[in-house]
């Protein structure tokens, strides 16, 4: 699905450089995770991680 934003638009509503959403887009290797969320974010996306543990409860320490 394509938004139809261009990279200053889409750089302003995350709150990140054109420059960051061109190398992203260019698939630099080494980019900011926090950055990666704004964009993310800012097309209404969500990032899920699986595989983790659980973080451990109040209930379970005891």
């Amino acid at each position: 699905m394509a938004l139809g934003l261009t990279q200053p638009q889409l750089a302003l509503a995350a709150g990140v450089g054109v420059r960051f959403i061109v190398e992203l887009e260019a698939g630099k290797p080494t980019v900011r995770l926090e950055n990666i969320l704004q964009v993310v974010e800012a097309l209404g996306g969500k990032l899920a991680v699986e595989g983790m543990p659980p973080e451990p409860t109040m209930e379970s320490e005891a």
